[in-house]
């Protein structure tokens, strides 16, 4: 059986203890953060402004071909030397002081993140990482008709403030961006929007390898505990990373990923890239691919996102967590349609958290949190609605029904919009914007680009699914998923044992015999112990001991066969949790 209290127990041990580390990633223990903003971890083909050749004109493969030669060779050399890369930057961006014998087909732009971590006081230097992906639609912000779409969004912003000052590391990505969604012609749409997600899953990995590389060293980061935290379509880009791992089933054997035109699918890895970011026709090099650093993660978190299909889903993928409104017209929280936001086309069919969580319990890739008692607000509030029938959006389907113990999903039951557009009803209430600011990003857009955005109409249709925005509002509902999602965090990542503890400590706590059966042994030959407390597996303090020392035995005859919980207290401070099984 998982440790599936460990969040509570900490919680108790305060009672106990008056170190400030108890409380560690449940709750905020610091006043301030650090902030790097405009970490470069990466770079590759914009899709926005690139001219991709046209495969029936073999003058421009060639030419492509040639210039992501150059590339590839730059960046293989610029691995000792970033110089030959950004010596030839400009050669790459769109300026209009090049002729045009020097204008280049291929156009690339730097990924960047904005790393947020616990002030310089912080003692612990083995942090887990939270990666935050923002929503957008896949276009940047303005032209996706929306206020939102950058690593500078204000939910995805705070979300990062809060998780450093609960002691993690938080790092606010952005990725490229760039499809069709005014395209009449389905195949169109649907194939330049797969694509999309597989650049933005490809700058994902990007950011978690270099999290892992050296260059990550400096922000003290725990290689071994990453969770990604998406919103909207950067939820899609989240459980795409925790689920794709096979192209030929997951993309070309599935008819939906097919198009219906050329027979083709709409992603080929020797032209897109693999699914574990490998080059391609399209992609450059991706030297942490190369230096073969791993990509996996731990946790995947969806805020109004879905998932491309639930075939994608297996025994031994990231656990998960869902945040939606079961409302939502745009992305199904069930099963449905995808529909552009901007134009209200249909897109693709996908699946929701009501089905992917539901999947993900069956599969047992929840089990680290599915045993979490009744008792906290947040986690009653979702078990409230599980098996619940409410009024849907759709004459064809007037009713929607939440899953039975669908664990690790939090449904917002927002009120049905009778108007006479289903896309009146409620997204994103997470998300908030600033109209003075808004009207001064989009006159210093017209400016530059030429472009007539006009920035009511935009605050307006932001309004329309979001009618009380509001930072006070958004603040809220932040504070609801830190609430439901931070203790779920602690037991998947297993960060309630050890807590500012060395690595040596850590290793040197034992109990045994265990599984017990009459008395066990606590030891540590690392440090001396001040005090043992015991709990059984709903968190009640069975027994608390004063020690000085390094070992100590307790006799348990009489005690009730089950899971028990051991949290030691060191004379120099910090705690160790371990798991007691009495027989």
């Amino acid at each position: 059986m998982k440790n599936f209290l460990q969040s509570l127990i900490i919680l108790i041990a305060l009672a106990f203890s008056t170190q400030v580390n108890a409380q560690r990633y449940l709750s905020e223990i610091f006043d301030s953060y650090l902030l790097t903003e405009d970490v470069s971890f990466g770079v590759n083909v914009n899709p926005l402004i690139s001219t991709f050749p046209d495969p029936d004109v073999p003058l421009e493969m060639v030419q492509w071909q040639a210039e992501m030669d150059f590339l590839n060779d730059l960046i293989d050399a610029s691995i000792t030397n970033p110089d030959t890369l950004l010596s030839y930057m400009n050669f790459f961006y769109p300026n209009s002081v090049l002729p045009d014998s020097l204008q280049t087909m291929v156009k690339i732009t730097p990924l960047e993140m904005d790393v947020y971590t616990p002030p310089a006081s912080d003692e612990v230097t083995n942090r887990p990482v939270f990666i935050n992906v923002h929503t957008g639609n896949f276009l940047p912000a303005l032209f996706n008709g929306a206020t939102t779409g950058d690593k500078i969004d204000s939910v995805g912003v705070n979300i990062c403030k809060q998780m450093a000052k609960r002691g993690y590391v938080a790092a606010n990505v952005n990725y490229r961006l760039g499809w069709n969604p005014l395209s009449t012609d389905e195949n169109v749409r649907r194939g330049t929007l797969l694509q999309a997600v597989y650049r933005a899953l490809h700058d994902v990995q990007t950011a978690v390898r270099f999290l892992r590389s050296p260059a990550g060293g400096p922000f003290g980061i725990d290689p071994a505990k990453f969770a990604l935290i998406g919103q909207g379509s950067g939820g899609y880009v989240t459980q795409a990373y925790a689920t794709l791992n096979n192209y030929n089933t997951e993309i070309a054997g599935l008819p939906k990923f097919i198009d219906t035109g050329t027979g083709l699918p709409f992603v080929i890895e020797s032209r897109d890239g693999t699914i574990d970011g490998g080059p391609g026709f399209l992609r450059l090099h991706d030297p942490l691919f190369d230096f073969g650093l791993p990509k996996d993660i731990s946790m995947s978190v969806n805020m109004g996102g879905s998932l491309a299909d639930s075939t994608w889903l297996e025994q031994g993928d990231a656990a998960m967590v869902a945040f939606h409104c079961l409302r939502d017209p745009f992305a199904p929280f069930d099963h449905g349609m995808v529909v552009v936001p901007t134009t209200n086309e249909n897109v693709v069919e996908v699946d929701g958290g009501n089905i992917f969580i539901r999947k993900a319990n069956e599969f047992g890739n929840n089990d680290a949190f599915s045993g979490i008692p009744d008792g906290n607000s947040f986690t009653d509030a979702a078990r409230a609605t599980y098996g619940q029938t409410y009024e849907y959006i759709y004459a064809t389907q007037p009713t929607m029904t939440v899953s039975e113990g669908a664990e690790g999903l939090y449904p917002f039951i927002l009120p049905l919009n009778g108007g006479t557009s289903v896309f009146g009803n409620q997204v994103s209430p997470w998300d908030w914007w600033d109209f003075a600011t808004l009207e001064a990003v989009v006159a210093a857009t017209n400016a530059q680009m030429g472009t007539n955005f006009n920035a009511v109409d935009i605050n307006n249709s932001g309004l329309f699914s979001n009618p009380n925005m509001s930072q006070e509002q958004g603040l809220i509902y932040i504070d609801t998923i830190m609430g439901y999602l931070n203790p779920r965090a602690v037991l998947q990542l297993d960060l309630a044992t050890g807590i500012g503890e060395s690595i040596e400590v850590r290793d040197a706590m034992k109990l045994y015999p265990n599984p017990s059966s009459g008395s066990v042994v606590v030891e540590n030959d690392k440090t001396k112990m001040s005090e043992i407390i015991f709990m059984d597996a709903i968190g009640r303090v069975v027994f608390s001991v004063e020690v000085d020392g390094y070992q100590y035995m307790l006799d348990h005859d009489g005690w009730k066969r089950g899971i028990y919980f051991v949290t030691v207290m060191f004379k120099e401070g910090g705690q160790l949790t371990k798991k007691l099984i009495i027989k």
